[in-house]
């Protein structure tokens, strides 16, 4: 019984070990900061996708769409990381529903985003 017990222990802490090492746990100031250079790439792209003159060709367009999806997936991920942060349950449900429009823009389109942006040149 002391061995099954241990053995549990040992599973149990590897469990906690290796979600803790994917989850990136960040500071109040490190998230603030994080949000708002995810938050200049998205601002950077809205000249390009957003405005009535769009500025550049597709390929131009398609490099900006798919730096703001990377950067609204930044945002969830870190922001559902670090869901007791100020405003990250916020960040990440407005991520979310970002991303969900998208993959549904996408779906009704015949694609997928990770096919369109499989080969941005990032």
């Amino acid at each position: 019984m002391t061995k099954t017990s241990s053995l549990l222990c040992v599973i149990l802490s590897l469990i906690q070990c290796n979600q803790t090492a994917f989850a990136e746990k960040l500071t109040q100031p490190a998230y603030d900061q994080f949000i708002a250079e995810q938050t200049r790439i998205v601002n950077e792209t809205k000249a390009i996708l957003d405005q009535p003159n769009q500025e550049g060709d597709a390929q131009k367009q398609r490099w900006a769409f798919c730096q703001r999806l990377t950067a609204y997936e930044e945002i969830h991920k870190v922001s559902e990381e670090n869901h007791e942060l100020n405003m990250a349950p916020i960040m990440a449900m407005v991520a979310k529903k970002f991303l969900d429009r998208q993959v549904q823009s996408m779906h009704n389109s015949g694609m997928t985003a990770a096919i369109f942006c499989k080969n941005r040149g990032d």
